[in-house]
């Protein structure tokens, strides 16, 4: 029984060493480390390169030839040192072409102030308001006229009435003795004709042959003028024409005279006939003179309204003409203003030349040299010798402090705010300097920043490079814990803290899960708020990974 009892705690210590063994190789190793009072610390490392912080540009002339270059870029001038040397050639010919542009530009400026001179000129509307005076004084002697139509209408008509009945009550033998008279003023009227119309055909033939003879006298000149010939020749055919047109028209006057003269006399033979057709032409006549008399007074009548529409067009084209001056003054004050603008550009072109030429007289007083203003570095030029230069070749001065140019990622970059001191370790110098942050410029769409730093005088080198760092440090907080204790997943910021617990082989640890709000972190600490005690063990590496409750065994702090 006893050697039974022996054998079996032999075999229990053997085989709770065996599961110690065992556990001691599956059980995950941690290391663990305690959050305390304390501070969050920043460090930024990077490098960058110099740059300039102000730059002094030196505008080159247009279309000039480099002749010589004495300032390369990186090397330091003072105000009144040779940069370059421009070729005189050039310079003399752009002067001669400067002069000759700056008097066209002048003679433009003042034939554009000629041009802007206002011309004395009537308005539309003084033209309107004499025509409408006119048409006023045109219709109250057009009224006037018709009231003397209308009175001259009652006279008229009445007297004509009163022949008219006079002569219808005419007696045989009157109106025999008027058709007698009527037939041997139809016969006078004939012979008169007759006569005039031999006078006028002698006469057109004498003009014919005057043209004839002086024609003839030409042609026989040996010397007559072209000219002569033909105008002579011209004047006869002329003169042929009048005659034939003198002949048919008198003669036309000539058979209506006769054909007047025979109804005449057929009247005053059938004095019947006659009788009755002098009744119906008095009758006519009567008729014809009413009629005419009526249309005197409805021409006047006409007239004045005509010159009552006219007074009408008067008004509207006067109201026409105001808003047209309107219009007009409108153009002309658009005009004068253009004209004053063009002008105010040109006077700003003509100083611009003169500026120029300045500037190309100096340059040729002091034989082609380009000097630096102030003191500084050649940053570039972009030009060699024998180049020409384009429009805004520039030479660039760097002048002041230079500044430290570093790219670096975002997250860091927003760590840093203007006035932020750095340290500055220059490439090929030994100790550091201290830099002022200026900057810090966020590029969109990217996770870089570049930040600018300020240089002390004379500290870097144009285009050189250099490293920093910058050391930074939070206010306290009461609980910060390792970076490497801080965990994340779905749920949000945690910790595991190796705590003990009883099992049946005693007592072991265990991660449990703590969860924390992130007040602060860098790549060293947390600040964070949650329930962690002050002797709480944090994991903060494992040889594999570890999950909450699951059994760890701590291998160091």
């Amino acid at each position: 029984m006893k050697k039974t009892a022996v054998l079996f705690l032999t075999i229990m210590a053997v085989l709770t060493f065996l599961s110690r063994a065992l556990d001691s190789v599956t059980v995950t190793r941690v290391e663990t480390g305690y959050g305390k009072q304390g501070i969050v610390s920043y460090e930024i490392e990077g490098t960058g390169e110099f740059a300039a912080g102000r730059f002094v540009y030196i505008t080159l002339p247009e279309d000039m030839q480099i002749g010589e270059i004495l300032k390369r870029p990186g090397q330091k001038v003072q105000a009144g040192d040779t940069i370059l040397l421009l070729q005189m050639e050039r310079l003399v010919e752009e002067r001669e072409n400067l002069s000759l542009e700056l008097e066209k530009a002048r003679l433009l400026l003042e034939q554009e102030k000629l041009s802007g001179i206002p011309v004395p000129r009537v308005t539309e509307e003084t033209l309107a308001m004499q025509q409408l005076a006119a048409a006023r004084r045109a219709l109250e002697a057009g009224q006037e006229d018709l009231a003397e139509a209308e009175e001259d209408y009652l006279v008229s008509t009445a007297d004509l009435e009163h022949d008219y009945v006079q002569k219808k009550n005419r007696t045989r033998e009157e109106v025999k003795e008027d058709n007698r008279r009527a037939m041997k003023s139809a016969r006078r009227a004939y012979e008169a004709a007759r006569l005039a119309r031999d006078a006028a055909v002698k006469k057109a033939e004498r003009e014919v042959e005057d043209r004839q003879k002086k024609l003839d006298k030409l042609e026989a000149r040996e010397d007559a003028p072209e000219e002569d010939l033909e105008r002579a020749q011209l004047e006869l055919e002329r003169a042929e024409e009048d005659l034939e047109d003198i002949r048919d028209g008198q003669d036309l006057e000539v058979e209506e005279k006769r054909a007047a003269m025979y109804a005449a006399e057929e009247t005053y033979e059938d004095i019947d006939y006659g009788e009755e057709t002098a009744r119906e032409e008095l009758r006519k006549a009567y008729e014809d003179a009413v009629k005419a008399e009526e249309d005197k007074l409805k021409n006047a009548r006409d007239t004045v309204k005509g010159l009552e529409e006219s007074l009408y067009r008067s008004m509207e084209n006067l109201e026409n003409a105001k808003v047209s001056d309107a219009g007009v003054m409108a153009e002309e004050a658009a005009r004068k203003e253009i004209s004053r603008l063009r002008q105010e550009s040109m006077e700003l072109d003509i100083r611009q030349l003169e500026k120029k030429l300045e500037k190309t007289d100096a340059l040729i007083a002091g034989e082609g040299r380009v000097e630096a203003a102030v003191d500084g570095i050649v940053a570039d030029s972009g030009l060699e010798a024998g180049d020409r230069t384009q429009a805004g070749s520039q030479v660039r001065l760097a002048v002041g402090n230079l500044n430290l140019i570093a790219q670096m990622d975002k997250d860091k970059s927003e760590l840093l705010k203007q006035g932020t001191k750095m340290k500055v370790k220059i490439t090929g110098q030994s100790g550091e300097v201290e830099a002022e942050v200026e900057s810090v410029d966020q590029t969109a769409g990217t996770d870089k920043a570049q930040v600018t730093a300020a240089m002390p005088d004379g500290e870097g080198s144009l285009g050189g490079s250099a490293s920093f760092s910058v050391y930074m440090e939070s206010d306290i907080y009461p609980l910060v814990i390792p970076i490497e204790a801080l965990r994340e997943d779905n749920i949000g910021f945690y910790c595991l803290a190796a705590e003990p617990a009883k099992t049946i082989l005693g007592e072991e640890l265990t991660a449990v899960r703590i969860n924390l709000e992130v007040l602060e972190k860098s790549s060293t600490g947390a600040a964070v708020s949650g329930p962690v005690a002050r002797d709480a063990r944090l994991i903060t590496t494992s040889d594999k990974a570890v999950s909450e409750g699951e059994r760890v065994r701590v291998v160091g702090k």
